[in-house]
């Protein structure tokens, strides 16, 4: 039964029939002092920037192995340790978040000084490998992960009705916003590899202050809306007949699930695992396509051509599965975006296996276009089936996974590919391709039959469950 309670002059608590709360009557700009459009456009600045850790290790390494020594494996293995701290900060991020304890300007700002003239100075620095796992590795990915954490989920937070496209721009940012950079190291000399020490030191000295100072502007714009706010123009207890696109082919939350609840549904791992499995396949492309066309021979116009157009695709094409997902729906865009990459991440391969040139960068560039789906179609399907107040620390729990689909494109890929965990050894490459593309494949198979919506009565007995364990927990010790 639906219950209106008028709080103050300035909005109302109403909670429907499925006990889903609404705080409604306040407008953006009564919260922030202005339109909530400039909180979206300070999260995709800050994403753009924090995503340069990710998206410019593939063209910086080379410089680093050259100037250091370092083998591959050792440099793809520092790729795969970043993914693993950037992943699972954001679950601490989100819990500190959710409990008032750490504020989203802070967040973002902490983590932008942390990832940027922190851990990138020390990689600047470096001189052993493990100094370098240290900087951009540890605090690199701690620092970027705490901006991701609050950039993307304050997006569903102030759109809770209009997210699709909002959230694949805001989540767009972390790939192409690298793009710039990637032409600017591709340019030294010719080509990424050929920097000098003192070339790559000055050049992640500039980029982590860059990070730090654009992060931090950025960030003090940041503000979440207030508890279970949702926008006045659409009537929570009747949407349907007044309603936006994007709700009507992703319906809202049945209630504000907490993480205890959405974990005891079983959609909740198959979304964490297809994840999984999915971001191995992206990101292969991330860590991989660059070295791939330098081993082939492509040149360096096309290597950096390729590696370029592959991450502003990726990033680019982000709003257009949120646009096309409130026609079609999520899970439907995942699955044709999924399974368009593998074929594409193949024919990569095979272009560049034959030596063409022309083909790798149309492949690549396509590749990236689709590899980027998965990221804003899984935080918006998160929030869709688990409403947006504890998006925070809900979708953050899944995002970890990305510590695994990390160490897929990372460190297991280059043991598929050389048979070696960790030294130098000749890459296999036609190996970590078809891998990736098999994972890919399997994250569409697992989208399409096991990440459906949750039932009333699957969501009916997780809430039951969760307060079973809730009053177990309290129950006093027994002497």
């Amino acid at each position: 039964m639906a219950t209106t309670e008028s709080i103050s002059p300035n909005y109302q608590i109403i909670t429907n029939e499925t006990g889903r709360v609404f705080r409604v009557g306040e407008e953006p700009r009564q919260v922030l002092g202005y339109s909530r459009g400039v909180v979206i456009m300070a999260a995709w600045f800050v994403m753009c920037l924090a995503g340069l850790l990710e998206y410019t290790w593939g063209t910086v390494s080379g410089s680093l192995q050259a100037a250091h020594h370092w083998s591959i494996g050792q440099t793809f293995w520092a790729f795969s340790f970043f993914v693993i701290f950037e992943s699972f900060v954001q679950i601490g991020t989100g819990y500190l978040r959710n409990r008032g304890i750490l504020d989203v300007r802070w967040a973002t700002i902490i983590g932008g000084v942390i990832c940027g003239i922190v851990g990138y100075g020390l990689l600047a620095e470096s001189n052993s490998i493990w100094q370098a796992y240290l900087g951009y590795a540890v605090l690199g990915g701690i620092g970027s992960g705490m901006v991701y954490s609050s950039a993307i989920n304050i997006v569903a937070k102030w759109y809770p009705e209009k997210k699709g496209w909002r959230t694949g721009f805001v989540n767009g940012g972390w790939a192409y916003g690298a793009v710039p950079f990637i032409i600017v190291i591709g340019g030294i000399n010719g080509a990424a590899i050929n920097m000098t020490p003192s070339q790559i030191k000055n050049y992640i000295l500039v980029q982590g202050i860059i990070m730090t100072v654009g992060i931090a502007i950025a960030g003090w714009f940041l503000k979440d809306p207030p508890k279970n706010w949702w926008p006045k123009e659409i009537d929570p207890l009747n949407w349907q007949k007044h309603s936006t696109r994007d709700l009507l082919s992703n319906p809202p939350a049945l209630r504000h699930y907490t993480l205890g609840q959405m974990w005891r549904t079983p959609q909740s791992k198959w979304i964490g695992i297809q994840y999984a499995l999915f971001i191995g396949c992206s990101l292969f492309g991330v860590a991989y396509y660059y070295p791939f066309a330098q081993a082939m021979k492509l040149g360096s116009v096309a290597s950096v051509a390729g590696f370029a157009g592959f991450a502003l695709c990726d990033g680019g094409f982000r709003p257009f599965y949120g646009w096309l997902s409130e026609y079609i729906g999520r899970r439907r865009t995942m699955v044709y975006a999924y399974s368009g990459n593998v074929v594409f991440q193949l024919a990569t391969y095979f272009a560049g296996a034959a030596h063409n040139a022309p083909l790798f960068v149309v492949f690549a560039i396509i590749s990236g276009g689709l590899s980027g789906a998965n990221f804003p179609m899984t935080a918006a399907m998160v929030s869709d089936y688990y409403g947006e107040t504890n998006n925070a620390i809900n979708y953050g729990s899944i995002y970890a996974f990305k510590a695994l689909g990390g160490s897929f494109a990372g460190g297991v890929a280059a043991l598929i590919m050389t048979g070696t965990l960790y030294g130098t050894a000749h890459f296999h490459w036609a190996f970590g391709f078809f891998f990736g593309a098999a994972i890919g494949a399997l994250a569409a198979l697992t989208v399409w039959f096991l990440c459906k919506p949750p039932t009333k009565e699957q969501m009916a007995r997780a809430v039951e469950l969760s307060a079973e364990k809730e009053a177990q927990n309290a129950k006093p010790a027994i002497a």
